[in-house]
């Protein structure tokens, strides 16, 4: 029984694939701000379509000066979503989340977006490493025709075999 369970985790978390990966581009949408880090996105499900949808995140900080100054940042999450071929389709702002010290962080929604519909940032939403073309990726699901959704600890990706 041992090694059944063994070989099934070998070929859901291990198994090496070849076929094309592409990564998903950052939507026009989502500020392409570099300080104090890059944008980011992650792919989190299918659509029924077989679109794509993840979340988006751009963070930039307020100017600051003078010995021990933390700036404010702030750190805008985007609901985001891709055609079947990986091409964004729209992103949109779905909080803002202001971080200073020594302040408690403060996390504003806009409008018709709550905990439940403004998704957080995760790379590794199911816990578990698949190896495609020779690199390690955070898997995160298969659609009904093989494609899969798979991220880095940087961006989304979209495999199809």
């Amino acid at each position: 029984m041992k090694s059944i369970l063994c070989a099934l985790a070998f070929l859901v978390a291990g198994a090496v694939h070849a076929g094309d990966l592409t990564q998903l581009p950052i939507p026009t949408e989502v500020p392409r701000v570099t300080y104090p880090s890059a944008p980011a996105c992650a792919a989190s499900a299918f659509n029924d379509d077989q679109s794509i949808r993840g979340a988006c995140r751009s963070v930039r900080a307020t100017a600051c000066s003078g010995r021990g100054c933390q700036p404010v940042k702030y750190t805008t999450t985007y609901v985001a979503v891709w055609s079947v071929q990986g091409e964004p389709l729209v992103a949109t702002a779905c909080s803002l989340l202001r971080h200073h010290l020594p302040q408690a962080d403060e996390l504003t929604y806009y409008p018709g977006f709550d905990a439940s519909t403004c998704p957080a940032l995760n790379f590794n939403p199911t816990g578990t490493t698949v190896t495609l073309n020779g690199k390690a990726f955070y898997y995160v699901t298969t659609n009904s025709v093989g494609s899969e959704l798979v991220n880095s600890g940087y961006a989304g990706f979209l495999y199809l075999p």
